[in-house]
């Protein structure tokens, strides 16, 4: 897939809202290296963590395609999808 918009509607918005669950979030947090920032999980990187899995699926790894797709879903999601994201970066 080399098309961004054929790559678009490829992409099953369905894995991507609701976002997962927290104790996944937290593994995934928590196997990175740390860090003594405390802003380190917020939204729009849960959401991003989302997008990359349903690339994975998809079997596409574009990591310019991969945030064009995480700031085109950000931007136009519901106001009710962004705040689950942010719900969970909270949590």
């Amino acid at each position: 897939m080399n098309n961004f918009e054929t790559l678009l509607a490829n992409i099953n918005r369905n894995y991507i809202y609701p976002p997962p669950e927290i104790e996944e979030i937290l593994n995934f947090f928590n196997s990175k290296r740390p860090t003594d920032d405390h802003n380190r999980c917020h939204a729009y990187k849960i959401l991003r963590y989302s997008v990359v899995k349903e690339f994975k699926r998809i079997g596409e790894s574009n990591a310019i395609f991969i945030s064009r797709a995480t700031d085109h879903l950000w931007k136009n999601s519901t106001t009710l999808e962004k705040s689950e994201y942010v719900n969970l970066a909270q949590r």
